[in-house]
Formats: structure tokens, sequence, C-alpha cells
């Protein structure tokens, strides 16, 4: 590792242990104003460790697998004239020398290079009145199309400039801009600009999310700054509303598009109709997507793609069902099971599996859980792509 890159891991692991420290012992000194402020702000510990192991049925293919830990160590200070401030530490550290770390490029748990991840991810000024708020900075975001897609070490994290409104009730909009990001689960260890996605000048979006009468609306549409770049244009639209049989039913439908520069334009569509039965949650998912390819900026919107992002997302129908297990008060289990059919394959990578997904939770205490997640991707024989499993642990750590 170049001397530099190892300086900045060492500065990170020792803020880490600083922050849990101060954190611990919930420290605050009175003062006032802007020192008040300061002061009074929270520091927080989102710990994790973090063990990943992907095996692909081809020859001569070694596994994607690494034990990590880490997580995020962030101050923010508490609200002065409606203003905060905040700074989060990111870190991703290989534990212990067991697992060879050429095999950690594919995990997202360590960078393509196999180093630690180690970076000033959030760093941030926030305004928030209650009505109006705008935030500018290295910020997490939450949009269906641009999310921190938070299901593996670290969240993906974003330099960007975001005004939000909710002067009306039970409703959110917002529009921002965006520069650069910290890659998928943030394994840059850094801010890159995607200029082969999405031009020299960043992306622009508009957002919109209300509730009428227990029906929930999002809306989101996405553009490219500069006319050069590889995708001109995404947009996505959802509706969840209760439906009166059944207990605790729900019906949900979304749609989305991608519309390229010079090809043709994808479209996609879905529906999920949820219910309760006994102590069982249940769950039909059905989604479609025509013409070519369809993608996001950042997130995995479609109610089929269980593993949030891994997906072709090529032209292509998916059904599935999903179940979910409050087996006691501490552990819950959750399956699933999706076919997947490539309709226009000749003209792409060919996706046609099917994908069993088993996930079980169980609450150690207030500050701490533990997830355990399998899954098997089993390709059709007409499939240009290889079978995987996967396997993960998770153990979090809540200091705050």
């Amino acid at each position: 590792m170049p001397k530099k890159n190892k300086n900045i891991t060492l500065a990170v692991q020792a803020s880490f242990m600083l922050i849990a420290m101060v954190s611990a012992s919930e420290a605050q000194v009175e003062n006032t104003d802007s020192v008040a402020a300061l002061n009074k702000g929270v520091m927080t510990l989102d710990a994790r460790v973090f063990y990943f192991d992907r095996r692909f049925d081809l020859p001569d293919t070694p596994p994607a697998r690494a034990l990590t830990g880490g997580g995020i160590a962030k101050y923010e200070s508490a609200a002065l004239n409606n203003f905060k401030a905040a700074l989060g530490l990111y870190g991703s550290f290989s534990l212990f020398g067991i697992i060879d770390r050429e095999l950690g490029a594919g995990t997202d748990l360590l960078q393509s290079d196999n180093d630690d991840i180690a970076f000033l991810g959030e760093a941030y000024i926030d305004y928030d009145s209650g009505e109006n708020q705008l935030k500018a900075g290295r910020q997490r975001l939450a949009t269906p199309l641009i999310n921190d897609r938070d299901f593996r070490m670290l969240p993906s994290v974003f330099e960007a400039a975001v005004y939000r409104n909710r002067s009306l009730t039970n409703t959110t909009l917002e529009a921002g801009y965006v520069y650069s990001e910290s890659g998928f689960g943030s394994i840059y260890s850094s801010f890159e600009q995607q200029t082969a996605l999405w031009g020299q000048d960043g992306l622009g979006y508009i957002y919109g999310g209300t509730i009428v009468n227990n029906i929930a609306l999002r809306g989101q549409f996405v553009n490219t700054l500069e006319s050069s770049g590889l995708y001109r244009n995404f947009s996505y639209a959802d509706i969840n509303m209760p439906v009166s049989f059944g207990n605790g039913s729900h019906i949900q439908a979304q749609a989305g598009g991608t519309a390229y520069q010079a090809e043709d334009s994808a479209t996609m569509y879905g529906v999920k109709l949820s219910t309760l039965v006994a102590n069982a949650s249940l769950a039909f998912v059905y989604n479609r997507i025509r013409s070519n390819k369809y993608t996001a900026v950042e997130a995995g919107p479609l109610y089929t793609d269980w593993q949030q992002g891994y997906g072709n997302y090529e032209p292509s129908e998916a059904l599935g069902v999903q179940l979910g297990f409050d087996l006691n008060k501490k552990l819950h289990l959750s399956a699933g099971y999706v076919d997947i059919e490539s309709v226009e394959g000749d003209a792409f990578n060919l996706d046609t599996y099917a994908e069993s997904v088993f996930d079980l939770q169980y609450i150690i205490n207030q500050a701490s859980h533990i997830r355990l997640r399998y899954s098997d991707k089993n390709q059709s024989q007409d499939s240009d792509r290889e079978d995987r499993q996967d396997f993960r642990i998770i153990y979090y750590y809540d200091l705050s």
C-alpha cells in the first residue's frame, strides 16, 4: 500500500476509536452560541463486521471473498440559527489477514485494487427551518433513482446540493444537483465524476413524494447536464395503496424508463401485492423491462431485484414471491424466489435465471444485531452467464 494511503487508513482507524470513546462517555460541555452548538453536537459510530463469500460455477474462477470491519464515525453539530455542520469518516479494513486480499476486489468491501477503504465520506452544511432545507456537500441521498444502497459495509455517498420543501402536508418536494459519487458501496475511497455515464457536468434531478388518503405517491426525473454523456435521462414513479381484502393488504405499482441519446429508450413497469397471513407476510411481485437495458443512477428500484443492483436489467419478465416470519420478538426470517426470463437476449448479455434468497436477522440488544443472508442464482441452459452462490454474515453495532 502506498505510504499516503497507509497514513490515511491509520488516521481513519484512530478516528473511529476516538469517536467511539467520546460517544461512550456521552461527554457534553455547556457553552453559548456557536461553541455550544459544537459541544452539544452528536457523535455516532455505525460499526459493522462483514463476511462476504460469493462463488461462481465457472472453471478456474476464484470466489469473491473478504472479512472486513469498519463503518461510519460521524459528528454532527447542534443547530445554530437552523444551521448544522457534519463530518463523517468512512472505513472498511481487512481483518486479521485471514482471507487473501486478492479475493476481495469483487466484494465491494475493499477497493478494486484490494486496498482498505478510508476517506471523508460526509462533510456538509445543512440549513433546515422545517419547511425548507438546503444541504450541500458530501452526503447520503434517499430518492428512488439516487440512493445510498446501504446494504454492504458502507453506503454510497454523493457530492451534491439538495433543496427540500415540506410546506405541504405529508409532502416532500426536492431538487438536487449531483457532481460526483463514492462508487457502489463507497469502493473508490474517494469521490469521482462518472463522466462515462453522466458527462462532465453531473446530474440534475427533481423528486416529489406525498401521502393522500393513505395512498403514497412518488416520482423522480434525473437528467444529465451535458449532452455528450452516455445516458440522457432517467424517470420513475410509483404508488402504494391499501386494499380491502385480507389483513393489512397493499398493492404497489411502479413504472420507469431510461432515455438514451443514440439508442432506443428502455421502459420498466412492475406490480407488488402484499398481505398478512397469520404471523407471516406474503407478497407476489412482477416486473417487465422492454426495448433496451434499463438503469438507474445508483439504486435498485425493481420489486424483483433482490440483489439491489447486481442484475443486468436487460429486456425481461420477472415473477416472484416473498415470505417473512417473526419467529419470536428477536428473530426474523424472510425468504423469496424469483424467476427471470430474458426476452430479447440475442441483442444483450442473456441473463435468464431463478434466484432463491434466505435472510435471517437476530436482535441481540438495542445497539446490535446480526444478519445472515444466502442466495442461489441458477442460470438456465440458454443463459450466457454463470450460476452463483452468495453468503454473507453481518454484525451491526450502533453507538449513538
